[in-house]
């Protein structure tokens, strides 16, 4: 019996030597990419510029010292693009944080399908990814830096997510579902656009509509809000309304929209009903005073 023990821990030993210890590396060792950026080269259309902006690990974050760096690398593909970067750094490049990526105008209108591709195969960049188009381009855009921005590449993050701020203007799409619309019959990719003003501030308000895989269309800031009301509930927003030559302003709490696609010998309608409750903000008179019942039919609004 002592013999079967010693010859079973003997074998145990033998295979803990087979075992080979892991690469970790310290987070002082690391370099964090926090957003990544393509852009289109009209001087040379055989490559494309990638941008990526990388974080630099501080002792305490709510000091203010915020630290990063953006990076452009001239490539064909994004993969080697990567390979590339490495050799522009000392340290381990990390994309276990990266949280967005852009596509400027340019490029976007050609097509996005090869790097989303490549992303969503990627095995450490998760598919909560932000993606949006950058005008003037992702460069620009990356390169803004917000007074309010406390941590590299966070205030773009916040508004993309809407864990910061809740805009009726802002689109919110992750990388999956951009990917899954792509692929799928049905309903074409939307993503938000982000446009840099000055090196201080970002402009979200309009959403880009795709043809499965380049952009075709912009939207305009009106026309992403009334996009947000059919495919959102419970969205935040104001409407002007008039009643008796009475202009309200509403500030709508809740929202529900439904429509329907109906096809009419050769035409194709969309019939849309939207409902919500909110509060008046707001009411300017034309003539006279306040016609009564004016509140239940604001109510029907």
């Amino acid at each position: 019996m002592k013999g079967i023990k010693r010859l079973l821990a003997g074998l145990m030993c033998a295979a803990l030597l087979l075992l080979n210890g892991c690469e970790f590396r310290d987070i002082d060792l690391r370099l964090f990419v926090v957003a990544i950026g393509v852009d289109l080269i009209e001087d040379n259309p055989g490559m494309t510029r990638f941008s990526f902006k990388i974080s630099i690990p501080i002792g305490d974050p709510k000091s203010g010292e915020e630290k990063s760096m953006v990076i452009t690398q001239d490539s064909s593909t994004i993969a080697n693009a990567v390979r590339q970067l490495k050799s522009k750094v000392d340290k381990e490049v990390d994309f276990g944080h990266c949280k967005a990526i852009l596509y400027g105008e340019a490029y976007a209108r050609q097509g996005v399908e090869k790097v989303e591709d490549w992303a969503i195969r990627r095995r450490d960049i998760q598919l909560l990814l932000y993606p949006g188009v950058a005008r003037p381009s992702a460069e620009a855009v990356l390169n803004v830096v917000p007074p309010t921005e406390r941590i590299a590449g966070n205030s773009l993050f916040l508004a993309l997510s809407s864990d910061g701020t809740e805009s009726p203007f802002i689109v919110k799409t992750f990388s999956f579902e951009l990917s899954r619309r792509m692929r799928e019959k049905g309903k074409d990719p939307v993503i938000p656009v982000v446009e840099a003003e000055g090196d201080t501030m970002l402009i979200i308000d309009k959403a880009a509509l795709l043809d499965k895989k380049k952009v075709v269309e912009i939207l305009s800031p009106e026309e992403t809000k009334l996009l947000n009301l059919l495919t959102r509930n419970d969205l935040r927003t104001n409407f002007p309304a008039m009643t008796d030559g009475v202009h309200y302003d509403l500030n709508i709490m809740t929202t529900k929209a439904r429509y329907q696609i109906m096809l009419l010998r050769r035409e194709k309608r969309l019939s849309v009903t939207r409902s919500g409750s909110g509060e008046t903000l707001r009411k300017r008179m034309n003539r006279g005073k306040c016609p009564s019942g004016n509140s239940k039919k604001l109510s029907r609004l």
